[in-house]
Parts: C-alpha cells; sequence; structure tokens
C-alpha cells in the first residue's frame, strides 16, 4: 500500500494534506479525489466558493505530485455525450429564429390584404355599382 495525500487547492490558497490515506494505487487515489469533490462540492457552495476553481494535487510520500484532481470533473461526469453540442442547438435556435421572422411578416402581409378586401368589401356595399 502507498500513502496519498490529497493537497486542496483553490484561488491560490495552498492546504496540505498532513495525513494522507493508504491506498493500493493511483487509480484508486483518483477514485477517492473523485468521491471527495462530490462530498466538498455542496459543502463549498454553501461556503459560496465556486468549485470548479478548486483542485486536488495528489502527491505520493516522496512530495512528488503524481496528478491534478479538478473538482469540476464531478461536474463533467454528468455531461450527456449523446447530447446535441451547443453549437448545433445555437444553429437550430438562428434556424427557428429565420423560420420565425419569415412566419411572421408573411402573416403581416396576409392581415394587410384583409384588410384592404374589408375596406373595398365595405365600401361596395356603401356604394353598389350598378
Amino acid at each position: 500500500m502507498t500513502r496519498f495525500f490529497f493537497d486542496f487547492v483553490q484561488a491560490g490558497q495552498h492546504t496540505k494534506d498532513a495525513e494522507g490515506i493508504e491506498l493500493p494505487n493511483v487509480e484508486q487515489a483518483y477514485l477517492e479525489a473523485f468521491r471527495a469533490s462530490q462530498e466538498m462540492w455542496s459543502e463549498l457552495l454553501k461556503q459560496r466558493r465556486d468549485p470548479r476553481r478548486c483542485i486536488f494535487e495528489v502527491r505520493n510520500g516522496a512530495d512528488e505530485i503524481l496528478f491534478h484532481f479538478p473538482l469540476q470533473e464531478v461536474m463533467d461526469c454528468c455531461i450527456d455525450r449523446t447530447a446535441a453540442p451547443v453549437m448545433h442547438t445555437f444553429e437550430q435556435l438562428a434556424q427557428t429564429r429565420n423560420y420565425a421572422s419569415r412566419i411572421r411578416a408573411e402573416f403581416a402581409r396576409e392581415v394587410q390584404t384583409t384588410k384592404r378586401i374589408l375596406q373595398d368589401s365595405h365600401q361596395l356595399l356603401k356604394h353598389p355599382v350598378g
């Protein structure tokens, strides 16, 4: 078993983990960082601190940094990778907006045409031809 230390970094503040925990390998250390991030997320929000800007620096007993774990990864794991990309969605929104503008213009023309026909009909009823 190897002892891993999870130093917490946010906004330039570096809090060293003095105790660490023993884990069988670096993969388990990654999973531990993930679990700790999930637990810390809501607490950081309650303190009005942005968890997306926090990271764990995971190091071994020789004080070597093995990896950085950004807490943002907690949110990234929730992303639906099958969902349409934002750009695609934006393009759809732009197309819908353009379609709505065209339809609105057509509707306005139809309303004007109908008003003219009603005015003509009204005039004909007032002054019948022949």
